[in-house]
C-alpha cells in the first residue's frame, strides 16, 4: 500500500508513547506524530527493522485511561528534510507501527478521539 492510500484516517497528534520489545520490562519513550485506527507514526532516529514486534502504552490526550496494544514495524524512514513541512511524516525520522493486537474498547477510544479531532479540522 503506497502513503497515498492509507486505510484510515490519520490525525497529527504530538502526544509520548512508551515502546518495550514484547516480553521485555524495559520501555523507551517517544513522540508520536500522527496516530490513526491502525497505527502511529513514531518520531526517532533509533529505527528497529520491518516486523519487529512491540508492546505499547499511550494516553490520549484529555483522557486517563492508558491504552495498550501490540504492534509491529511497518515502515522505519531514516531521512529528514527541512523543506517538507512537519506534519508530513515523511520529513522526520521514524517509524510507523502497525496495531496488531488491541481490545475494542481501546480502537473505540481511538475512533472517538479521531472523529472529534476530525471535526476541528
Amino acid at each position: 500500500m503506497s502513503r497515498d492510500n492509507r486505510n484510515f484516517y490519520r490525525a497529527p497528534v504530538s502526544m509520548n508513547i512508551r515502546l518495550s520489545e514484547s516480553g521485555d520490562d524495559v520501555s523507551i519513550k517517544f513522540d508520536i506524530s500522527n496516530l490513526s485506527e491502525g497505527g502511529v507514526f513514531v518520531k526517532s532516529s533509533i529505527l528497529w527493522e520491518p516486523e519487529q514486534e512491540f508492546d505499547l502504552a499511550f494516553t490520549l490526550p484529555g483522557q486517563e485511561k492508558e491504552i495498550k496494544a501490540k504492534g509491529k514495524v511497518a515502515r522505519s524512514d531514516d531521512h529528514y528534510s527541512i523543506f517538507v513541512p512537519e506534519q508530513n511524516d515523511s520529513s522526520i525520522p521514524g517509524m510507523g507501527i502497525k496495531f496488531i493486537e488491541i481490545s475494542e474498547e481501546d480502537k473505540a477510544l481511538i475512533r472517538e478521539f479521531l472523529e472529534s479531532v476530525n471535526k476541528k479540522d
